[in-house]
C-alpha cells in the first residue's frame, strides 16, 4: 500500500505517460449544440481522413508539410502510427472525420520535453469551438506525457482566428520569422512561433 502521496503522483504520472490515450473516445459538445467523438486515429481512417481534406482549399493545402491530396500519404502516416512520438485524434461526426490534431514530439534529446501541434478543422465546423476542444485536448495530452511546453506555428495574416483562439489559452508569442514561407503565388509570409508553458498538473479547483 502507497501511503505519500508524492510517490502516488509520481506513479500516476508514469502510468500516464505510458499510456496518454487512455481517455479516449469520449464526447464533446460544439458551440451550437451538436455531440462530437474525440477519438484516436487509427487503422481504416484513410478514406475518412482523405475526404476531410477534399473540403479545404488549395491554399490551406499548400502550408501543410505534407501533400495530403496524395493517398499515399495518409496511408503512410496512419500505417506508421507512433502514439510515442506523435499523437493524432480525430473528431468523428455520424461516420465523417471532421477534425484532426496532432501532437508531435521528439524521442530524445534537448527539445524532447517540446510538443508541437498542428490543428485543422473542415470549414463547416470552424466557429463552432471544435478547435478549441481539440486544443484542450491536446493540452492535457502534453501534461500527462510530461512535457514542459507545447509549440505552435501560425501564418498571421491568414490564420487571425486562430491566433485569437490560442492566445485565449494562454499561448505567448515566441518570434516572427519574417518572410519566412511562400503561398502558392510565391508571395512571402511572416511565420509565428507561439508557446505555451505547460503546468505538471491542473490546480485542484
Amino acid at each position: 500500500m502507497i501511503t505519500d502521496p508524492g510517490a502516488r503522483r509520481n506513479m500516476q504520472t508514469k502510468a500516464a505517460e505510458q499510456d496518454p490515450l487512455k481517455g479516449y473516445p469520449h464526447e464533446i459538445i460544439l458551440k451550437d449544440g451538436t455531440g462530437v467523438t474525440l477519438r484516436c486515429l487509427r487503422q481504416g481512417d484513410e478514406e475518412a481522413l482523405a475526404e476531410m481534406f477534399r473540403h479545404f482549399s488549395a491554399d490551406e493545402l499548400w502550408f501543410l508539410n505534407d501533400d495530403v491530396t496524395e493517398p499515399a500519404v495518409i496511408r503512410n502516416w496512419i500505417r506508421h502510427l507512433d502514439p510515442v512520438r506523435i499523437v493524432s485524434i480525430v473528431a468523428c461526426l455520424e461516420g465523417r472525420i471532421i477534425g484532426n490534431a496532432a501532437l508531435m514530439r521528439k524521442r530524445f534529446g534537448a527539445k524532447s520535453h517540446i510538443g508541437k501541434i498542428r490543428i485543422m478543422v473542415d470549414p463547416a465546423f470552424r466557429e463552432r469551438r471544435l478547435g478549441t476542444w481539440m486544443l484542450l485536448d491536446l493540452i492535457n495530452l502534453g501534461m500527462s506525457m510530461g512535457l514542459k511546453a507545447l509549440v505552435i506555428r501560425l501564418v498571421p495574416d491568414r490564420d487571425l482566428m486562430v491566433i485569437d483562439g490560442v492566445r485565449k489559452l494562454d499561448f505567448q508569442e515566441k518570434a516572427v520569422l519574417k518572410d519566412y514561407v511562400l503561398d502558392r503565388s510565391g508571395q512571402a509570409h511572416d511565420l509565428l512561433i507561439m508557446m505555451k508553458h505547460l503546468p505538471s498538473r491542473w490546480n485542484p479547483f
